[in-house]
């Protein structure tokens, strides 16, 4: 989760961790919230069977997402002083693009710093499950994860590591850190 500096703007991440799960509650306590852009594109692009997909072409697929999730970013700065929670934020894509072995977009790199109030990483729940959109397995899943601490921290984050436990304890876990 994240928390964006100019609106107080929080990042919760990790690949079947229960962040959404805890993005879904924060949304219904009335906090502005903004949706993973990955997923988004993904289910988009499966319909129009489309070559830009994480899978067929990660560098094109990144750009897409860092553009996708910039511009969800843009529509909150009129709400200054207010929290808002992403899903996954644009440093994310970094983290894929290093384990992809492809360069990262300029609109990452460019946009990466300062970005984020703070980072929230949700420790990995003991299940886990493929869908229609997340197809890498669980081993994978937890390099990514890897590589995404790392890209937070190469950018200057110190992500604040949020235990396992039920939902709505790492919801009260998460505001009571902002």
């Amino acid at each position: 989760m994240i928390i964006q500096k100019r609106e107080c703007v929080y990042r919760i991440w990790g690949t079947c961790q229960g962040k959404t799960t805890v993005i879904e509650i924060l949304a219904s306590m009335g906090y502005k919230v903004i949706p993973e852009a990955a997923r988004m594109v993904i289910e988009e692009e499966q319909i129009k069977n489309s070559e830009i997909l994480p899978w067929k072409n990660l560098s094109k697929f990144q750009e897409i997402v860092a553009m996708r999730q910039l511009q969800a970013e843009e529509k909150i700065q009129s709400n200054v002083g207010q929290s808002v929670f992403l899903d996954r934020g644009i440093i994310d894509g970094y983290g894929y693009c290093l384990r992809g072995g492809v360069t990262p977009p300029a609109s990452i790199t460019d946009n990466a710093k300062n970005r984020y109030e703070k980072i929230f990483v949700l420790d990995p729940l003991e299940l886990y499950e493929k869908d229609s959109v997340r197809f890498e397995d669980k081993e994978e899943a937890q390099k990514s994860h890897l590589n995404i601490i790392e890209a937070y921290k190469n950018f200057g984050y110190e992500p604040i590591f949020v235990p396992v436990m039920p939902p709505e304890d790492r919801v009260e876990f998460i505001l009571n850190r902002l």
